[in-house]
């Protein structure tokens, strides 16, 4: 009878283990997969950073260098130094002369301004004679210049933009003949060992008239000054 008894026991306790080991392995099988499951987190990516635009070069090309041109000795005579072609005579009316004023010359890149003595002629045929043709006229000052020692900087129409980036109405007040959109200007240096002097030859058309503008690079004179005492005594 006890022997019963205890098998019952038993099989009672044996029953209540499986019962609490069944009840566990959900447990157990919740833990088991909370462990391997892996939380993927967002991968951020470093990118480099994105190369910045090039800025805008508002730093004008470098000018002509005057260091470049050989030093010469030849005899240039009295300013403005170049005469007119043979038969020719100057407009006086739209030609100017200065003691100190500002040209620009055209360096292959950008209108750059000398300042000095300026000498601007419009040159034309006289009455009755007959007119040179652009070739002879720009072959003419081309060859004198040469000889001279010149070097010839730029024999081009100057391009609209860059007349534009100084402003239209600089450029006509400081070089109505010589700074053109329209016609080819021949610029040509001549230095020697104390003077910088510019030229700049435009043929203007078929009826055979000419701008003949010299620059020589000098320091304005001062002529203003204060007034002495004595004299503000004497008025």
């Amino acid at each position: 009878m006890k022997t019963t008894i205890r098998l019952v026991a038993s099989c009672a306790l044996l029953g209540m283990l499986a019962s609490c080991g069944s009840k566990d392995k959900p447990e157990e099988t919740v833990a088991t997969t909370e462990t391997s499951t892996t939380v993927t987190e967002p991968t951020t990516t470093t990118e480099a950073p994105a190369p910045a635009e090039a800025a805008t070069n508002t730093t004008p090309d470098a000018s002509f260098d005057i260091n470049t041109v050989p030093v010469t000795s030849a005899s240039l005579g009295q300013f403005p130094y170049l005469s007119v072609l043979k038969n020719y005579s100057v407009n006086t009316s739209n030609s100017e002369e200065y003691e100190f004023e500002r040209a620009y010359v055209y360096d292959g890149s950008n209108l750059v301004p000398v300042e000095g003595k300026v000498s601007q002629r419009l040159i034309g045929p006289e009455s009755g004679q007959n007119k040179a043709s652009e070739l002879m006229i720009r072959r003419n000052y081309e060859t004198l210049l040469q000889n001279l020692g010149a070097k010839k900087v730029s024999a081009v129409k100057v391009p609209r933009e860059v007349i534009d980036k100084l402003g239209y109405d600089e450029v006509y007040k400081h070089g109505k003949w010589s700074v053109s959109s329209d016609h080819e200007t021949d610029t040509y240096v001549i230095r020697q060992k104390d003077k910088e002097v510019w030229a700049q030859v435009t043929a203007l058309g078929s009826d055979g008239n000419y701008n003949l503008t010299v620059t020589e690079r000098a320091a304005m004179p001062q002529q203003a000054t204060v007034i002495p005492a004595d004299e503000l005594k004497k008025n």
